[in-house]
Parts: C-alpha cells; sequence; structure tokens
C-alpha cells in the first residue's frame, strides 16, 4: 500500500522554538501558566501570557510572519528537501485564527494613532498566510487553507496524505498556526471556558482551558526515511451536530470518528497500543470524549493529554500534538502528565505520571473542534 510518511518538523510553542526543547519539557510537569490582563474588555480579563499576549504590541506583525517563516523552514531543513523539490510541494495551512493577531495589532495600532481605523476584515485574509509563506521559501505547489476549529491542522495532515498518496505532489508542507488574539481569548472568557491554574483534563479539579500559541509545521512526502518512520495509516472526519460548542456527552459521535478511523486504518481497537486524547479540560468536553474511549475500546489503552504542557492550541494542536507525540515515541516513551489525573477520577480515566517506555506500533490521535468538527489519525512507526 501507498503511504506518505513525516520526514521534518518544526515547533515553536510556549515551552521554546525548536522540536528538541518542547519534547524535553515533555519529561517534567506542566508549567503553570502565567498571566497577563487583557485591556480591551469593560472588565480586566486575566488570560495567559505566553509567546506574544504579554509583549508590547508594536512589531506583533513582524514576530507573527518571522515564526511562522521560521518553524516551517524548519521542517523543511529537517526533511532534507532541495530548492526544487520544495518548489514542486503543495503548501497546507491549517488554522482557527487566521492571522488576526496581526489585523488587531494594527487596528489598534490607527486608534492610538488618531486615524480611522478599519474593520478587522479588512486586514485579515484566507489565504495571506499561506501566500506570505509561499514568497519566503518559493512554494509553488498547490495551496489550502484549512479552517475547521481546533481540527484544522489534523484536518490538514488528511489531506496533504492523501495529495502525497495519489501522487500528485511528492511533498506537502503542512503548518498549524495559532496565535493570542483578542476575539478568542473573550469569546471563551464569555463561555467560562478559562481556567487560571493550568489545564487538567479528565481531573476531578479539571476546570477549563489554557489558551495556548503555537506554530508547528510537518513535512509529508512519499519516501520512506528509515524504518521506523511514522506514517498517517488510517483517519476519520465527521461533524457532531449535537451542539455548537459541545460534543454529545453519551460519547456516540467521539466513538464514531475513532471507531471509523480505525476501519479505515484497517485495524482493531486492540492494536492501538496509545491514545492521545483532545482533552480540553471542559466539564461537558471531557465527558464525552471519556464515554466515547469507553465505548470504542474495550480495554481501554493509555491514554495521555498534552494540553497541560502547551495549553489549547486551537487550530493549531492537530500538528502541534502530533510532532510532539511523535517526537517523543521515537525516542522510546509514551508521555505523561505528572500532577494531571493521577488517579481514575469521576470520568474514570487516568493519565501516565511518568513517561511510560513503549516500543514502535500504532497510536491514535483525536481531535475535537468547536461547531462538531471531529478528527481522528491513526499513526504508525511500524510497517506491514
Amino acid at each position: 500500500m501507498k503511504r506518505s510518511y513525516f520526514l521534518g518538523a518544526g515547533l515553536h510553542t510556549s515551552l521554546g522554538a525548536g522540536v528538541q526543547r518542547n519534547v524535553e519539557a515533555l519529561f517534567h510537569p506542566p508549567p503553570r501558566p502565567r498571566h497577563t490582563t487583557l485591556s480591551v474588555a469593560e472588565e480586566p480579563v486575566a488570560v495567559p501570557a505566553l509567546l506574544l499576549a504579554d509583549r508590547p504590541l508594536e512589531g506583533i506583525e513582524q514576530r507573527f510572519w518571522s515564526v511562522a517563516e521560521t518553524v516551517a523552514g524548519e521542517a523543511i531543513a529537517a526533511a532534507g528537501l532541495g530548492a526544487e523539490e520544495v518548489r514542486q510541494a503543495a503548501l497546507i495551512v491549517g488554522t482557527s485564527s487566521l492571522d488576526i493577531a496581526v489585523s488587531e495589532a494594527i487596528y489598534q495600532r490607527e486608534l492610538a494613532q488618531g486615524l480611522e481605523a478599519h474593520p478587522l476584515t479588512s486586514n485579515s485574509t484566507m489565504g495571506r498566510l499561506a501566500q506570505r509563506l509561499r514568497q519566503a521559501h518559493g512554494v509553488r505547489g498547490p495551496e489550502h487553507t484549512i479552517c475547521t476549529a481546533c481540527t484544522a491542522s489534523a484536518n490538514a495532515l488528511i489531506y496533504a496524505d492523501a495529495l502525497v498518496r495519489s501522487g500528485r505532489v511528492r511533498h506537502a508542507i503542512v503548518v498549524g498556526v495559532e496565535f493570542f488574539n483578542a476575539i478568542t481569548a473573550l469569546g471563551f472568557q464569555s463561555l467560562e471556558l478559562l481556567a487560571r491554574d493550568g489545564m487538567k483534563p479528565f481531573d476531578r479539579a479539571r476546570g477549563g482551558l489554557t489558551l495556548g500559541e503555537s506554530c508547528a509545521a510537518v513535512v509529508v512526502g512519499a519516501d520512506q526515511p528509515g524504518p521506523r518512520a511514522f506514517h498517517l495509516r488510517g483517519s476519520a472526519n465527521l461533524c457532531d451536530i449535537f451542539g455548537i460548542s459541545a460534543a454529545n456527552p453519551d460519547g456516540s459521535t467521539v466513538a464514531d470518528v475513532i471507531r471509523l478511523a480505525l476501519g479505515n486504518a484497517g485495524l482493531a481497537p486492540e492494536q492501538i497500543m496509545g491514545v492521545k486524547a483532545h482533552g480540553t479540560a471542559s466539564l461537558l468536553n471531557d465527558e464525552a470524549e471519556a464515554a466515547g474511549m469507553r465505548i470504542a475500546y474495550p480495554t481501554l489503552p493509555p491514554v495521555c493529554a498534552l494540553k497541560p504542557f502547551v495549553g489549547h492550541t486551537f487550530g493549531a494542536c492537530g500538528v502541534t500534538e502530533t510532532v510532539l507525540f511523535c517526537a517523543l515515541a521515537e525516542l522510546g516513551y509514551f508521555p505523561a502528565t505528572p500532577g494531571v489525573c493521577a488517579e481514575p477520577s469521576d470520568l474514570d480515566i487516568r493519565l501516565e505520571q511518568s513517561p511510560l517506555p513503549m516500543g514502535p506500533g500504532v497510536f491514535q490521535l483525536n481531535f475535537f473542534g468547536f461547531g462538531g468538527n471531529n478528527t481522528s489519525l491513526v499513526i504508525a512507526n511500524v510497517h506491514d
């Protein structure tokens, strides 16, 4: 069977710049978030201070483009692509907020200068980020931007895999981007979904999410770089129409997408060695995900959650968490979250408390988006 492989990655989160630095952080307890005050609200709103939120507004545009271009370049370099291979590659961007961070900076700067600030819609476009990355790296292949909330870059990986396996392109550069912006922060604040003491998915003390920032990239290609290279074994995407902000709490729609991805991969639930949960730490979503996993897996394999480390990076979490998971698995470990859900909670889920030694195998990575877009990826670093 023709497959595509993960050839190289780049990553920049609140844990630091580079894949290695981020993976090293996974061997320690999740960091407690710092907070800053968001002054655009009528009442100050405490939000996590990550890459951009606690820095001066001036220069935010340059930082935004610089990080995105640098991370894409890291993935290209790690994959060893030459200039002609990059030129022919596809570029697929997955994001939930596009470049709204830049638009907000322009808007506030013009207001401060006494100008007639343009509406945000005049500054933000679906394709501008992809266009900047194409120009920066000389990409001339197909270009797509996917905006399906928290599943955006996970869906971008599915589409990249399809492009490579179909033979339409030999390589695809997939970029997941999410930077702090006031619109997102205030939206989740209004829903009372922001936690002040870190994310604790499936824990009895879970109280919501921490806003995360990330730019992550992975190059998907047709050439197998080594015997233990990760590839996308199977996948599925379904829509849950139960509600706009939460999955069906009975777990049925979560179980459906898990089962469909397993079927697409030609695997039984018992063959999955570990599950990377979406784990947003909100009451209803954790309830739905826990119930869905119990339905889909007769015996639940080890479960991990990565958002306590990097926050919820929304549209970027698909690539971000896939890169983190694969990099740690390549070292022979399954992720742990020390201090989070150490004992089976009211949802009957327990998270590993120290990195679990684990050899090559098949793993399932789940992502569930605001608005009901659900995606499941089955990845493997064994080949049959």
